[in-house]
């Protein structure tokens, strides 16, 4: 079974009526202890949904990985060129990190000396992160329930400690793998994205908010359509592609390298990574406090009426190939 798209916001968040999940085997993940299917297994009793392992992680992966044979666009963070031309330190923060799978891979493509990826869930998930990644220097383990301004407010107070000597530490990213399934936690989870690409991750001194790196396996579009009818109002979003690097390269009858929608799975798999960026003038929008509202688009374009975007709709019609 896979995520309970019927849960009600007084249910336990990872404990759905009728649960009935069983570990994702993978290679990847059965060689490593931490995450193979035992771990999965017991992980599942504990935590619920956060201790599997979802479809979409591998994506994520596949994604940043820095030794991908695959050339991408938007290129990954983790690419080492980049860093180096860029000189730029990645502070990454992953939501709804679940048994930390995700970030155990990313760290290792982190320098600790310069780079921070704190991971993130429900404080009673937290104990499964800080387990499983206590070996990462690279990562901080801090709880984040979606939607939580005293969350959000606590990490800020670390990253931007105020009247301090020390230099603000600003967000260039945020991670978020397989996180959109129940519908009652649609507008929390983009009331945390945006909590986390305002003030004060955001001012006069850093105008640039962090980019969203979100890998997203489609079950219910139904259901999911309308996290992304608002998303796509605050946040302007990119479809990843991809093509193999120079020596390997595909070359049409013009002599053009082919690019196409990156999806590590086969031409069935609906499986999408996304690269989104916070729409400069929603900077200045006004977020309503009822969740209801913010999945509705109130308070987007300056305005309190209804309103919704369609630039998931397009990129699938598109087929989301070049």
């Amino acid at each position: 079974m896979v995520h309970n798209p019927t849960m009600a916001l007084d249910e336990p968040p990872n404990f759905p009526p009728d649960l009935d999940i069983h570990p994702l085997a993978s290679a990847t993940s059965d060689a490593d202890a931490r995450f193979d299917s035992a771990a999965q297994e017991d992980a599942i009793k504990t935590y619920g949904i956060a201790g599997r392992i979802w479809e979409a992680s591998h994506a994520m992966l596949a994604y940043l990985d820095p030794a991908s044979p695959l050339e991408f666009d938007p290129p990954p963070p983790t690419v080492e060129h980049d860093l180096a031309r860029s000189g730029r330190a990645i502070t990454a923060i992953e939501l709804g990190s679940g048994t930390g799978f995700v970030a155990a891979r990313v760290a290792q493509w982190l320098c600790p000396e310069r780079d921070l990826l704190i991971v993130s869930d429900l404080p009673d998930v937290c104990p499964m992160l800080q387990e499983n990644l206590r070996e990462c220097r690279a990562v901080q383990v801090r709880p984040l329930a979606w939607g939580s301004p005293e969350h959000v407010h606590a990490i800020s107070e670390e990253l931007l400690p105020p009247d301090s000597d020390k230099s603000p530490t600003r967000l260039t990213h945020i991670l978020c793998s397989d996180l959109i399934y129940f519908p009652a936690l649609l507008a929390p989870l983009l009331r945390s994205l945006l909590q986390l690409t305002s003030f004060p991750f955001v001012d006069e001194t850093s105008p640039e908010p962090a980019l969203v790196v979100m890998s997203y396996k489609m079950r219910s579009l139904a259901k999911e359509t309308p996290f992304w009818h608002a998303f796509g109002l605050w946040f302007d979003f990119v479809p990843v592609l991809s093509r193999q690097r120079a020596a390997l390269q595909t070359v049409d009858v013009n002599g053009a390298h082919l690019w196409s929608r990156f999806s590590p799975g086969d031409d069935a798999d609906e499986t999408f990574v996304l690269v989104a960026a916070r729409r400069p003038e929603s900077l200045r929008w006004r977020i309503p406090d009822d969740d209801h509202k913010l999945l509705a688009g109130v308070g987007a374009r300056g305005s309190d009426l209804p309103k919704s975007d369609d630039q998931f709709e397009q990129l699938l019609l598109m087929g989301m190939d070049i």
